[in-house]
């Protein structure tokens, strides 16, 4: 598979392609690993599975309790006829009518009570069911995702650890709390990590919100132990701070989980991408709104609503460029059509990071991806070639893309030369996202939030064909809601008669 295969892909898609289709080929007699904490489309699969494993442990629990009354009739039926059964064995045995029928219930009543026990085609056929789908639950690389989804987003966004266990996050009250044995699994990763003051922070909340388990069962499947708690809590301030101060730890164990604990190590000043996902960059310049009618004869007839967003780099966003009934379409997909999404790129390389799960059509794709591509003609003016190769992207739980490039720089890359280098990217956003899932320019300290039929549309080249490093862009972590966006990049060279030389 070459580059050129990849015509009009962005840079960190055809990556991405290439990395995937490696991975298949080592494993394709193996069973590939699902995850599903990286697009909100799979974890609503996850949903579907969870209810469908608390129907079948439903139906497993009524039928279990049909049993115990049917059992409890043979029960009574015994110890109503034995009145004396409390009676000493010898002194019982000793009764000829005792030891007859002590006789016949062991001969004919307990093989037929074993066998009717062991004759639970029902039950057996319940319990096959959830062992299938406790085969398709989350293995450990997907705990871990979600795990380090939550972890993005505290830090990214800078909450109290304390507001995310009650549900407030960023300002919206989510209307569910997290559990002791959530808090704690919170706490365990970040210690893991040597986050020893942000997992002791986890460890007195999961303290805080602990409940004493109705029973044995429970406290062995759900509770922490509160000692392991406690002893952790004490063991995180400590790898932070000094046994001098060990009494200190143990005061703030038991104060309110409201109190911020004390930072034992000085705090890393937040980066611009952290800053930017916070809201924190100064407002942008306040250009021009208009309606676009000149690029293309339809524009003409149908002009669309332009943002000029930034001159450098040069930035626009259109509004309402999507169809409701384009994007029920475009988002109609199973995770098992989409593709775990990683990274392992050239503006990257120090790290390979699963992402999200996404679709690409490197055809000429259907109908309407080939609307979706005049559509993009219509608004750039440029030549879009007849190959769509639009990606189709999903975020999950904390989804987030690292800062980035979609140029390659030629002259780094000399293989290049032939086609030229990216010289612009579309990203439509194709549903809201209520809270986080920005999209990043931490050089030119500009935050887009995605807004539902809306298109991003910029230029990663200056017009002398030299990368602008301001392009460099990254996603915020998504908070509240599904980010899907639609993605195409064009080359440089198959525009330089259409592309206007802006100043």
């Amino acid at each position: 598979m070459s580059l050129r295969s990849f015509h009009y892909i962005p840079l960190n898609l055809i990556l991405i392609c290439l990395f995937t289709v490696c991975e298949l080929k080592k494993t394709e007699n193996e069973v590939q690993e699902v995850i599903y904490s990286n697009s909100i489309r799979a974890l609503s699969e996850l949903r579907e599975i969870e209810n469908s494993y608390m129907e079948h442990l439903n139906n497993y629990v009524s039928s279990l309790q049909q049993e115990i009354k049917a059992l409890r009739i043979v029960i009574n039926s015994i110890t109503q006829n034995d009145l004396d059964h409390k009676m000493d064995r010898y002194k019982y045995v000793s009764n000829l009518l005792y030891s007859f029928g002590l006789v016949r219930r062991a001969h004919e009543d307990w093989p037929k009570l074993n066998s009717y026990l062991r004759d639970e085609g029902n039950l057996i056929v319940l319990l096959e069911k959830t062992s299938k789908l406790v085969n398709r639950t989350p293995n450990a690389h997907d705990m871990e995702e979600a795990l380090m989804g939550m972890d993005r987003i505290e830090h990214f966004y800078d909450l109290k650890s304390s507001d995310m266990a009650q549900g407030l996050v960023a300002g919206q009250q989510l209307g569910s709390r997290m559990s002791a044995p959530d808090c704690m699994a919170l706490a365990d990763y970040l210690y893991k990590r040597s986050e020893f003051g942000r997992a002791a922070d986890w460890y007195r909340l999961a303290l805080s919100v602990f409940s004493k388990p109705q029973n044995n069962m429970a406290f062995k499947f759900y509770a922490p132990k509160r000692e392991d708690l406690r002893k952790m809590f004490v063991i995180s301030r400590l790898q932070d701070g000094s046994v001098d101060n060990l009494s200190g730890y143990l005061k703030e164990l038991y104060q309110d989980p409201e109190t911020p604990l004390v930072h034992l190590r000085p705090r890393k000043s937040p980066t611009a991408i952290e800053l930017g996902c916070r809201g924190k960059f100064p407002p942008g310049p306040q250009l021009v709104c208009r309606y676009n009618s000149t690029t293309t004869p339809f524009m003409r007839i149908a002009p669309l609503k332009e943002e000029e967003i930034s001159r450098d780099p040069l930035i626009w966003l259109y509004y309402d460029v999507i169809y409701d009934s384009e994007i029920a379409q475009l988002t109609n997909l199973t995770r098992e059509e989409m593709t775990l999404g990683t990274t392992n790129n050239y503006t990257t390389p120090d790290r390979v990071s699963r992402l999200f799960h996404f679709k690409v059509t490197d055809d000429d794709g259907g109908k309407l991806d080939r609307t979706m591509v005049n559509r993009m003609a219509d608004i750039s003016g440029l030549d879009v070639g007849n190959a769509t190769a639009l990606a189709r992207i999903n975020y999950g739980l904390g989804g987030y893309f690292q800062e980035h490039s979609d140029y390659m720089d030629i002259k780094l890359h000399p293989e290049l030369t032939e086609e030229g280098d990216r010289l612009m990217t579309f990203v439509f956003y194709i549903t809201d996202v209520p809270v986080g899932g920005a999209t990043i320019f931490p050089a030119a300290k500009l935050a887009i939030q995605p807004q539902k039929g809306s298109a991003l549309f910029w230029y990663n080249l200056h017009n002398n064909g030299d990368p602008n490093p301001l392009t460099r862009h990254a996603v915020c972590p998504t908070i509240v809601g599904s980010r899907w966006v639609l993605v195409k990049s064009m080359l440089n060279y198959e525009q330089m008669f259409k592309k206007p030389c802006y100043k």
